[in-house]
């Protein structure tokens, strides 16, 4: 009995009250020419934003099949940019050149916005779909079944081809990995199902044809004191590249030992976008770092990223569950292994847990199209 619960509990991840978590799905879908075709009358030519009419009355026809369903926050997007959502206490949305970075909290904050360029022909439209609610992990598959309902009803009226519509659901979890010895208090216990399980649970089936990826980001502060390791020599071309190689020497070493292999390191000031692919591929691009992974045929390595010219305010470790952390139970034990090599990376840091944080964010994604 004993040798049965533990090896129950390596499939149980104990994770801090304080978590936050974000649910949401992506849905994009091309302007193509039969869609342009079909809203002529929409688009005036002759006006310097002739496709602002077309995008405002998709706009509206997205939030009311929203509002049918009880979907309370939505934001659609034709300018090209690409969306980004993390958990915040306070509502803000900030755009760059590259991106429109929504923070809300599922709880407490509730919007139906636009952020439209009628003056140019976008190549995607963007259908941003936020749950709102105390609970929005137990409440995924409702959400998800209600996404659906809308868009299908969305697809209809404008009659958009539902062959080039893309689907990406998102699951977050965001907390300090020594909450506890900050005084945090309780736990919640996850097994980390897939969510096609999940879904399964409340009747609701996928596509056979899907990408999946799970995976965890983790920010460590560049602070005064990890600066103060080595002795920086700011008349080096790359000064601070000798402290992004030990930094992340102790993470590889640490990962590796908990059979961790996949992933990247960055140390560039760039945000990580991961995404699932056939082909391992990685680019920059503006200030967002594009990161393409295939969980079911590794590389076995970690990439680096980093700008030893110039000082950044966190490195970021990319940690990729591949085919081999899938357990029949789900992904717990792969965050287990995460959490084991992260306290030892910090540990060779001399980390100080009840002062310092460690931001892990587990982030389950699966896209499909319809």
């Amino acid at each position: 009995m004993p040798i049965s619960r533990s090896r129950n509990n390596q499939h149980k991840v104990y994770i801090p009250s304080s978590a936050r978590t974000n649910h949401y799905l992506l849905v994009k879908f091309p302007l193509t020419d039969e869609l342009i075709s079909l809203n002529n009358q929409l688009i005036d030519r002759t006006s310097e934003q002739p496709y602002q009419r077309l995008y405002q009355h998709l706009a509206d026809s997205f939030f009311d099949v929203n509002n049918k369903v009880d979907i309370e926050s939505g934001q659609f997007i034709a300018n090209g940019k690409f969306a980004r959502i993390r958990y915040s206490p306070e509502k803000l949305t900030v755009q760059t050149d590259e991106e429109i970075l929504f923070l809300y909290s599922p709880r407490n904050h509730y919007s139906q916005n636009t952020y439209i360029n009628g003056k140019k022909r976008v190549r995607v439209i963007t259908l941003v779909f936020l749950a709102n609610g105390d609970n929005v992990r137990q409440t995924s598959a409702e959400f998800h079944k209600n996404v659906l309902i809308a868009l299908n009803e969305f697809i209809d009226v404008n009659h958009i081809s539902k062959s080039t519509v893309r689907v990406c659901d998102h699951q977050h979890f965001t907390y300090d990995l020594f909450s506890k010895d900050k005084g945090v208090t309780g736990t919640q216990t996850h097994k980390l199902r897939t969510l096609k399980n999940r879904y399964a649970a409340d009747d609701i089936s996928l596509p056979e044809k899907r990408d999946v990826l799970t995976y965890v980001v983790a920010d460590l502060p560049i602070n005064r004191r990890i600066k103060e390791l080595l002795n920086i020599d700011k008349s080096k071309d790359q000064p601070y590249q000798p402290l992004y190689d030990l930094i992340s020497h102790a993470f590889i070493e640490s990962a590796n030992k908990q059979h961790l292999f996949e992933g990247a390191i960055l140390a560039n000031g760039l945000i990580p976008i991961v995404r699932s692919r056939l082909e391992e591929k990685h680019k920059a691009a503006g200030e967002l770092q594009k990161l393409s992974f295939n969980p079911f045929e590794p590389n076995n390595n970690f990439t680096t990223h980093f700008t030893g010219d110039c000082l950044v305010d966190s490195m970021q470790f990319v940690i990729i569950a591949t085919k081999d952390h899938k357990t029949s139970q789900g992904y717990g034990k792969f965050l287990n292994l995460v959490e084991q090599a992260l306290r030892s990376t910090a540990e060779k840091l001399s980390y100080v847990d009840s002062k310092e944080e460690l931001v892990v964010r587990l982030h389950q994604h699966l896209g499909y199209d319809l």
